[in-house]
């Protein structure tokens, strides 16, 4: 029996009874040849808060065409909504969000999340499940694209080893939702954002399904890449966390992973992938969350995949359990430090980032491959083992000094509303500042050129900019927004704002306004009266 096998074998011997039909999930029902629809998770989900009372249902908020994108809390006093959230946080528990399907044809994690819940609603008391309730409130969020998960197609992911049919990657607006982290244009990145803000996990696990190259992992996965975000939760997660669970893991269940990644093409190098923050694991780590990006491979089976997916969250959320104390500090050093950063002013905030090599090569376990009738690389049955570099992280190419806050004009509606989307904490000029000398700076927009791709329908121009140095007094009249960096999201106001940054909101929303020659209209405030800074000064 091979591990995997003897996996699920185990689960489903585990119950003291039978599993009610109304338990299980479609993929179970169906042997793993068929998915979820919406209204198949729906049902699940209030059948498993019905069969508890640690468990509630709730929303994280609602798709383009109205479906419910539903929320099950677990926790130990029961949970149901935001206050209770950080209630339970602030009696020493930690916060953990797991969601899947944010890509409507990687549908493991929308299995996996209610396996996961049911038997923990189960068997509350195993060892394992007891230490989750005693330290942790979790919160799962199975389809998180609702809409694309509707257009099933047997075609929509073409090489994935079932399910038979599934939905699509991007929601009903065309939108790809994982690159729509820092413009906020769809209602579930939008919805998603408000729970980071109103209920502040400390760690996000976003489950995914890869094709790519031809490996032996049934599951990879990636912490955050983007360098700038707050250093503790990062390097918690990526020196600590991950090694210890994928050791864990294949200890316990005999599920072997790896960091995410795929071959160059001429299989030296294993590369990770992209750092900008409009990806969901970059974005949850510059907001300075514990980020996970889990990826099973789509060209396992459905029910391996299923299973290596809930057996990773379950290590991880075992991992955090064990680690309360050092996942509560690292959260709250990064926040702390961001505060004081801005309240500083003057550090270096990288805004572009490279591929970079790690100092030691690794092995990857491979397989000997050939070409197939399309002349396409294909796997044979022949294992390989490949020593290879490993581009795992990403180094600063670029950047700025941290402003004490930045002014935006108030005609600059679209952009204001995205920032207060993103939980950004700002203010009319006080009057109390009115008159008082302040140092700004000032870009002067060199050159505009397309970018090398569209991001999702809008122009990405690449904005060089030369900043100088000006002392005005400011006149209230004049309609200016203060977005202080004095704020745990400061380091993502940065990345926002400014308009050489990798993945920056202003240039995108602003677009035709943007000319060479002239000035950027969002300024940089170098040093000001503390009344300039202070909501009503």
């Amino acid at each position: 029996m091979t591990p995997l096998v003897f996996v699920l074998t185990f689960l489903l011997l585990a119950q003291e009874s039978p599993v009610s039909e109304e338990l299980l999930t479609v993929a179970e029902r169906s042997g793993f040849t068929q998915t979820a629809r919406h209204a198949d998770v729906v049902a699940l989900l209030d059948a498993l808060a019905g069969s508890s009372r640690l468990a509630s249902r709730a929303r994280l908020g609602s798709s383009s065409e109205g479906r419910e994108l539903p929320l099950l809390i677990i926790a130990d006093p029961p949970v149901s909504d935001s206050a209770g959230a950080r209630a339970a946080v602030a009696s020493g528990k930690l916060l953990v969000l797991a969601f899947a399907n944010i890509h409507a044809g990687e549908v493991c994690g929308k299995a996996a999340l209610p396996m996961l819940a049911r038997e923990l609603l189960a068997s509350p008391d195993a060892d394992d499940h007891r230490a989750w309730l005693d330290g942790l409130v979790l919160v799962l969020a199975p389809i998180y694209n609702a809409d694309g998960n509707e257009r099933f197609a047997p075609d929509n992911r073409p090489g994935q080893d079932g399910p038979e049919q599934m939905g699509v990657r991007p929601n009903a607006m065309g939108l790809d939702l994982n690159r729509d982290y820092m413009k906020l244009e769809a209602p579930e990145t939008r919805a998603m954002v408000r729970f980071l803000h109103a209920w502040e996990p400390q760690l996000v696990i976003d489950l995914h399904t890869t094709n790519g190259s031809l490996h032996r992992y049934d599951l990879t996965w990636s912490p955050p890449l983007n360098p700038a975000g707050p250093a503790a939760p990062l390097a918690l997660v990526r020196e600590r966390m991950l090694p210890q669970v994928r050791r864990d893991l294949a200890a316990r269940a005999g599920i072997d992973t790896f960091p995410y990644g795929n071959f160059a093409d001429d299989h030296e190098r294993w590369e990770t992938y992209s750092s900008l923050p409009r990806f969901g694991a970059q974005y949850h780590g510059l907001r300075g969350h514990l980020s996970v990006l889990s990826e099973a491979y789509s060209k396992v089976s459905f029910e391996r995949r299923v299973v290596a997916t809930q057996e990773f969250v379950s290590e991880l959320l075992t991992w955090t359990a064990n680690h309360l104390d050092e996942v509560r500090d690292a959260y709250t050093q990064g926040r702390y430090d961001t505060l004081a950063r801005g309240a500083r002013g003057g550090d270096l905030v990288a805004i572009r980032h490279e591929l970079a090599r790690a100092p030691f090569d690794v092995t990857v376990k491979a397989w000997v491959e050939t070409l197939d009738a399309r002349g396409e690389a294909a796997r044979t049955d022949e294992p390989l083992e490949r020593r290879v570099q490993h581009w795992d992280h990403f180094e600063p190419t670029a950047f700025v000094r941290r402003p004490r806050a930045y002014l935006v004009p108030a005609s600059q509606t679209a952009l204001l509303e995205v920032l207060a989307l993103h939980g950004i904490a700002s203010h009319a000029l006080p009057e109390a500042a009115a008159g008082a000398e302040v140092e700004l700076e000032v870009y002067r927009l060199d050159t505009l050129s397309a970018g090398a791709d569209a991001y999702l329908g809008h122009g990405t121009p690449e904005v060089s900019a030369t900043p100088r140095r000006e002392t005005r007094h400011l006149n209230v009249e004049a309609g200016w927004v203060v977005v202080p960096t004095a704020q745990a999201l400061g380091t993502l106001v940065v990345h926002l704002l400014e308009p050489e940054a990798e993945d920056a909101l202003a240039p995108v929303l602003l677009g035709e306004q943007l000319q060479a020659g002239s000035d950027y209209a969002v300024l940089r405030v170098i040093s000001a009266p503390a009344a300039l800074l202070t909501p009503g000064g």
